[in-house]
């Protein structure tokens, strides 16, 4: 299937992957080929250095490399017998860097990311989801019953920089935000329209207090919003609704560290 695009015929994405499959192959079908894109992304080497890395014969290394040489994937280095990645060579490193990143993203909290609904995050930061690459869960257990939850308060009075959306309130979240926002810290808010509508009946003074200091703004969406998130200066935490009921998941949080994370969070 084609379609009209600025004057020219688009391809439809499956016949994008036949004219690409060649391509395809010599990234995906053979682990040693990707091992050596993925280690010369590093930095250029021999086949001696890409041995002792893969723990993989010379010679299968080297047949390796004759067959991305052709395919315009890998060349000789300025360095003599090392080996460099040429400029597609590199971009596809790149890619395939992601996709494993991303892969396993997905796997390491296989059931989290399965039953939750993921509507609420738009598809270009799930093409981007490599970039949660450091992050772990928070649950509640019988032991902690509340552990998500005290976490969560004890990453927000800490924080330099808060940057939250929310489609419902917590017990203790209010004057939890109070204490960094007094100590100067910068503080937005994104509230839906029914939850501004409750703090300011149930919290109307601390609000009004919160309100006079220039480091705080609040702001109101009237949208309904599936996704729960706050951005500090270190991480993000991310709470997301059950996909089957419809309730949110106050049990489980997502914990993301690091400067990918945390450009991925303000980015949502």
């Amino acid at each position: 299937m084609r379609s009209e695009v600025n004057g020219r015929v688009a391809m439809s994405q499956c016949n994008i992957y036949d004219a690409i499959d060649e391509q395809l192959k010599m990234l995906t079908h053979s682990k040693v080929r990707a091992k050596i894109l993925l280690c010369l992304n590093e930095e250029a080497k021999n086949a001696g250095e890409l041995e002792r890395a893969l723990g993989t014969r010379t010679t299968t290394i080297l047949h390796a490399i004759k067959n991305m040489a052709e395919g315009g994937l890998v060349e000789k280095a300025d360095l003599g017998s090392k080996y460099s990645l040429t400029n597609i060579g590199k971009i596809q490193a790149l890619i395939l860097d992601s996709l494993l990143t991303s892969v396993g993203v997905l796997n390491q909290y296989r059931n989290f990311w399965q039953s939750h609904d993921i509507s609420g995050i738009p598809e270009e930061l799930l093409r981007t989801i490599w970039m949660l690459g450091q992050s772990k869960i928070i649950k509640d257990d019988f032991a902690s019953p509340l552990g998500s939850l005290e976490n969560f308060v004890t990453e927000l009075t800490n924080s330099k920089e808060i940057h939250g959306v929310s489609p419902f309130i917590i017990s203790g979240f209010t004057e939890a935000i109070a204490i960094p926002i007094r100590r100067g810290a910068k503080v937005d808010l994104i509230l839906t329209d029914d939850i501004l509508k409750i703090l300011s009946k149930d919290y109307h003074d601390l609000l009004r207090e919160l309100l006079r200091y220039e480091n705080f703004r609040l702001y109101h969406i009237d949208l309904d919003v599936k996704v729960a998130f706050t951005v500090t200066n270190t991480l993000i935490s991310m709470g997301l609704y059950y996909k089957l009921d419809g309730n949110y998941d106050l049990g489980n949080d997502l914990i993301c560290a690091g400067e990918s994370a945390i450009k991925w969070g303000l980015e949502l």
